[in-house]
């Protein structure tokens, strides 16, 4: 890859805000392709603005247009049609926002893999999609044959070099760097469409991921309701005025294979701004301030307390110790973010702003809740967005704004078009009611009037441990594959440090001998999905129809916590 150092002989240079320029006559309402907008704000960002930053090195937006545009001409080359499936597995690294980058600009939809994944859950993410092109960090060599085998249809195998794997590719792979470096990296000459996007993996309440289709149009007008946007650009013009005067700098705490971590890069990438990106497979936390103080970043995006926790036992245990004078906001979405860690966030950046986003895989800006200092609302309330609404979850009617009520949170307007190759999940997930469409991602909430709520719980079963969805039926099947396991169920317990842990409620066959259970799951299944506790029990819960009781195995983990 083409880097300049940040520091040392030839380094590039910070640039300072821009000033803005007077306002341009005013174009037609914009289309907000992904594709068109990078185009455009490559042509207004400072060329030595940096757009990518990792560890010592700097992608500059003038390499990193030039890198996309290569990559994006020779996917088209490969004889890709609009909307192929290409996939990515791939730690935090440069080319993972550069390949998302590289697909919109060619009217592809990228693909996430969760590098964490064995060959078995890849493929199966892989075959679901039907993907053609899979980009994989050499990190991963080892897995390429069994790939292979797995995958009859991937044509393409684009290896990512890698400083700790620097020799040549395998047979068969092409390399990124040389796709990257050839050509001329100029924008290409293609007319794309609103309906151009991305899908983003994420579970379902079968156990297995599914594949949410987004056009990067609706995408983007969700990104725009965010009270992060100080104000709303009608045009392209209006926008491009917003890109020459940014000097927004955000660092994604969460792994960038998340639609959180990507998400919130491609957001400032889309305003001409800078992605620092974080190194290490593990979150630390102070080496997060460490690079807000070096890179001086202006926002840190977060998965609620798991990251926002150990960022204040940083702060409390060095406090000073770390130049935060460049940060305005932290944001967070996907799980609770606790008023008394707000609070004490707020104690050593009292002038920044926390904005607390409740939104889904489906269909984020359903809410927002933003403390600042002498102001923080409670833990888990947030103020509607205009558009959002509760379900009733008896009737399926939309209930009035009003009167206090409980039911299923939804919203109208932009959300995702629905799960890729699967009309029967889409539609129980995204409903018309009296003419309207409704994303209803499945949290239960309690309305209170005029215009706030608060969550109750999930609708579903899936478990968030550290910033993971782990899908109890996934867990439950490959656990029933051991020797000694008779029945068992899978459910989340509260936990300080993981937000959740997964406990498996657990009957055995026999004797029950939990090292070589755990060495079955190995094989099957990604670590964090594994249970940090067993509960041995004469009889599973369950009901006399014989469908799993998860209330009692709840219950049943608590009590012997």
């Amino acid at each position: 890859m083409i880097y300049r150092p940040l520091i040392g002989p030839g380094a590039a240079p910070i640039p300072p805000p821009h000033r803005p320029l007077a306002k341009r006559p005013r174009e037609a309402a914009v289309s907000w392709n992904y594709g068109d907008i990078f185009d455009a704000v490559a042509r207004a960002a400072p060329p030595e603005r940096p757009a990518l930053i990792w560890r010592d090195v700097v992608v500059t937006w003038g390499e990193f247009d030039h890198r996309t545009n290569n990559m994006a001409k020779a996917l088209i080359d490969l004889g890709l049609k609009p909307d192929a499936r290409i996939g990515i597995l791939c730690r935090n690294h440069p080319a993972y926002l550069e390949f998302l980058v590289a697909g919109v600009k060619a009217r592809l939809l990228t693909v996430n893999l969760n590098y964490r994944y064995t060959a078995d859950e890849i493929a199966y993410v892989l075959n679901d999609c039907n993907a053609e092109v899979l980009f994989y960090q050499s990190d991963f060599d080892g897995m390429l044959e069994p790939l292979r085998a797995r995958l009859p249809g991937v044509q393409a195998w684009v290896r990512i070099e890698n400083e700790r794997s620097p020799e040549a590719a395998p047979e068969g792979a092409l390399s990124y760097e040389t796709l990257a470096r050839t050509g001329d990296g100029k924008p290409l000459d293609i007319t794309r469409s609103a309906d151009d996007g991305y899908l983003l993996y994420t579970g379902g309440t079968t156990g297995k991921p599914k594949g949410v289709h987004w056009s990067t149009d609706q995408s983007r007008r969700v990104q725009l309701e965010s009270p992060l946007i100080a104000r709303v650009p009608q045009t392209m013009d209006e926008h491009l005025e917003t890109v020459r005067a940014t000097d927004s700098r955000i660092i994604p705490a969460c792994p960038l294979m998340h639609g959180s971590g990507s998400n919130s890069a491609m957001g400032d990438l889309l305003n001409g701004g800078t992605a620092i990106i974080l190194s290490g497979d593990r979150f630390d936390a102070v080496q997060l301030w460490r690079e807000v103080e070096k890179h001086r970043a202006t926002r840190v995006s977060i998965v609620g307390d798991v990251f926002a926790k150990p960022m204040l036992k940083a702060l409390d245990d060095a406090p000073g110790a770390f130049d935060l004078t460049s940060m305005r906001a932290i944001s967070s979405a996907g799980l609770t973010w606790s008023k008394e860690v707000k609070e004490g966030l707020l104690r050593h950046m009292p002038n920044i702003a926390l904005v607390d986003i409740l939104g889904a895989s489906e269909a984020s800006g359903l809410g927002y809740s933003v403390a600042k200092a002498g102001k923080i609302p409670e833990t888990g309330v947030f103020d509607a967005a205009p558009l959002t609404v509760l379900i009733d979850p008896d009737t399926g009617a939309v209930m009035p704004k009003d009167r206090p009520s409980e039911g299923f949170i939804a919203r109208s307007g932009v959300m995702a078009n629905g799960y890729f190759g699967d009309p029967e999940k889409t539609a129980a997930t995204y409903r018309t009611i009296d003419n309207v469409r409704y994303a209803v991602p499945g949290d239960f909430a309690r309305w209170m009037p005029p215009n706030q709520f608060t969550l109750i719980g999930r609708g579903n079963l899936s478990i968030n441990t550290g910033g993971e969805k782990v899908f109890p039926e996934e867990v439950e099947e490959a656990l029933k594959l051991q020797p000694g396991v008779a029945d068992v169920l899978v459910v989340g317990q509260p936990d300080e440090k993981w937000g959740k842990i997964v406990v498996a409620i657990l009957k055995a066959d026999g004797v029950f001998d939990e090292a070589q259970v755990r060495a079955g799951l190995a094989q099957t299944l990604s670590a964090y999905k594994h249970p940090k506790r067993f509960v041995l029990v004469d009889t599973v819960p369950r009901h006399e129809s014989g469908k799993a009781d998860y209330r009692t195995a709840i219950a049943l983990a608590a009590e012997t916590a």
